[in-house]
């Protein structure tokens, strides 16, 4: 019986098991944003935590784990390099999962799982919402009754009716003999 085996398997044997936390991890580094299932988004961010402390130790060793771990040279430097001073006081919880509903096919639950922002995003994204918030001038849009009143007095007073097809009288010719 085991005991204290904290993670799910996913139906699939333990190698394709960790391909897929291998790619889907690497997947939410280089995007920044996946959407995946509700199971599959909570047990990928103890990699990514896991990923990002690597980025943040900074030594050789913790290049050489995380470059075992996710085979591409780009995403490895991009976590050296970028992500390590994105979040410099910041020591776990590096994601963030929002519920998005449910999947049509199988009604599974649907979550989107992004990188949370850095201290320099924030006050970038607090100024911008900050510049929205100051009021636009609206234009001046003509109302539709008005134009529609113009439309009126246009036409000669009878409006938007239908024009009519006046109809002749026939003389009838049974009557004369």
């Amino acid at each position: 019986m085991p005991h204290q085996v904290h993670q799910r398997k996913f139906g699939r044997p333990a190698a394709p098991r960790k391909a897929m936390m291998r790619n889907l991890t690497l997947s939410v580094l280089r995007y920044e944003r996946v959407k995946t299932t509700e199971a599959k988004a909570k047990e990928i961010r103890g990699f990514i935590d896991r990923m990002i402390g690597l980025g943040k130790e900074g030594t050789l060793a913790a290049r050489r784990r995380a470059t075992a771990f996710l085979y591409e040279p780009e995403i490895v430097e991009k976590l050296f390099a970028d992500l390590a001073q994105r979040y410099p006081d910041r020591t776990s919880g590096f994601t963030r999962i929002t519920h998005l509903g449910r999947r049509v096919g199988d009604s599974a639950p649907v979550m989107l799982i992004e990188l949370m922002p850095g201290a320099d995003e924030t006050a970038a994204a607090d100024a911008a919402a900050a510049e929205e918030a100051r009021p636009r001038r609206r234009l001046r849009i003509p109302r539709r009754a008005k134009a529609d009143a113009a439309e009126t007095t246009d036409r000669g007073g009878r409006g938007a009716a239908p024009a009519t097809k006046k109809t002749t009288r026939r003389k009838s010719t049974a009557g004369t003999a």
